[in-house]
């Protein structure tokens, strides 16, 4: 007695695997943000106020800036 599998189980094999594959990518990436906010977190917590403020943040915004790295806060205060 012998089994065979039919094409329609391997094309639902392909997309399973897409999703596996997509939600993995979406898990290595988001592992990989959250890395560099807490390397920019530590390296900001390591100043002292004088250097804080030379580049423009108190410790009260380390968060914020951790968190929108977009952000350059050099340049919001800057502007004003």
């Amino acid at each position: 007695m012998s089994t065979t599998y039919g094409a329609p189980g391997l094309g639902q094999t392909a997309g399973s695997t897409q999703r596996v594959s997509s939600f993995i990518r979406g898990y290595w990436d988001a592992f990989q943000e959250r890395r560099k906010r807490a390397k920019v977190r530590a390296a900001l917590y390591g100043l002292k106020d004088h250097d804080l403020k030379d580049i423009g943040i108190s410790y009260g915004e380390i968060e914020y800036v951790a968190l929108h790295r977009e952000i350059d806060p050099r340049g919001i205060r800057s502007a004003r």
